[in-house]
């Protein structure tokens, strides 16, 4: 019974793998066969995603543009089939930019209890992760301060620089849960809860025969630096593409391999002064503001693009005569044209 069983549900995967309406249809209807097949497919793949890239950081105050990155280095996955719940336990650093307290780079290790579940679409497969409780509260730690009058007590508009970071971002965007919407051409992932037809928004059309890689609004402000990916590239013989419309600010972009992009930002994590890479360049150049397409050639591996804007910071840290630069950007992978 056990085999016809498995048999049955083998059967069922290989038809929705090529669209059978019938079988989403029972897969949708069935809330134990969607955590049976995520449970023993799908909570392996949490971990090695989750390691991918930076995750957006952001505060309400500061509108939809991200204010900073988290970089997951550590990360495992516990499945809890009694509750029907994973416990994500991560950690890893990054860095936020705020008025005041300017760079501050950061470690930051917690526990999640997220219940997922996903859905199948015709056009799309929707996965998702209903934040539940911290199974072990945000251990925050300060790795370094552009102004050095900072610490974590230190109090802005927003509270003390704990609370902003710890509470107002980390703890915050993690708490949203998140959704991720799977499409033939390429994964979106946004935080919070999605319900299909509703998708994240893309800032640029993919275009054909690429992957989508990410599509973001970020803030870049005054002599600081956005650095975005890392993105893998599984092939030799195919480029990057950039994508964005800058608005106020113009920028530079550079082009790195990971392991000179992940020296570099842990430099700037750790508020030293902004510097040259510490290694070679794939590219480089300038972007003034409005739209830009641009393309890198690259083999396989995996790589960072930084963003930078030169200008000079506003004087004693405030607000006045800060320069930003608004970035809608798209990072797609594809064949050299």
């Amino acid at each position: 019974m056990r085999r016809a069983s498995l048999l049955l549900i083998v059967l069922s995967l290989a038809v929705a793998g090529v669209g059978c309406p019938c079988t989403r249809g029972a897969v949708n209807a069935s809330p134990e066969l969607r955590w049976w097949l995520f449970s023993n497919f799908g909570a392996s793949k949490i971990c090695p995603e989750m390691l991918k890239r930076g995750v957006p950081l952001k505060l309400p105050q500061f509108g939809a543009a991200s204010v900073g990155r988290f970089f997951p280095s550590q990360c495992n996955v516990e499945v809890d089939d009694a509750r029907k719940a994973i416990v994500m336990t991560a950690s890893g650093t990054g860095y936020v930019m705020l008025p005041f307290t300017r760079r501050v780079g950061f470690y930051v290790g917690m526990g999640v209890e997220y219940l997922p579940d996903f859905r199948l679409e015709e056009d799309a497969m929707y996965v998702w992760g209903k934040f539940n409780r911290f199974v072990t509260q945000p251990d925050l730690r300060i790795l370094g301060v552009e102004n050095p009058v900072v610490n974590l007590a230190t109090q802005t508009p927003f509270g003390n620089v704990a609370t902003v970071i710890g509470n107002g971002l980390v703890a915050s965007e993690i708490g949203r849960g998140f959704t991720v919407v799977r499409q033939d051409d390429g994964d979106d992932f946004a935080l919070g809860h999605l319900d299909p037809p509703d998708k994240p928004k893309r800032h640029f059309e993919t275009r054909e025969g690429r992957v989508l890689l990410a599509s973001d609004l970020t803030s870049v402000y005054s002599s600081s630096r956005e650095f975005l990916g890392p993105f893998e590239v599984a092939r030799d013989g195919a480029a990057l593409y950039f994508r964005a419309r800058v608005d106020g600010a113009p920028i530079r972009y550079a082009v790195v391999e990971r392991s000179v992009g992940e020296h570099w930002r842990r430099q700037y994590e750790t508020a030293q002064p902004l510097a040259a890479p510490p290694g070679a360049l794939i590219a480089s150049g300038a972007v003034a503001a409005g739209d830009v397409n641009l393309g890198f050639p690259v083999n396989r591996g995996t790589y960072y693009v930084v963003l930078e804007n030169t200008a000079a910071p506003p004087l004693l840290g405030g607000a006045l005569g800060e320069q930003v630069a608004q970035v809608a950007y798209g990072v797609e992978v594809g064949d050299r044209r």
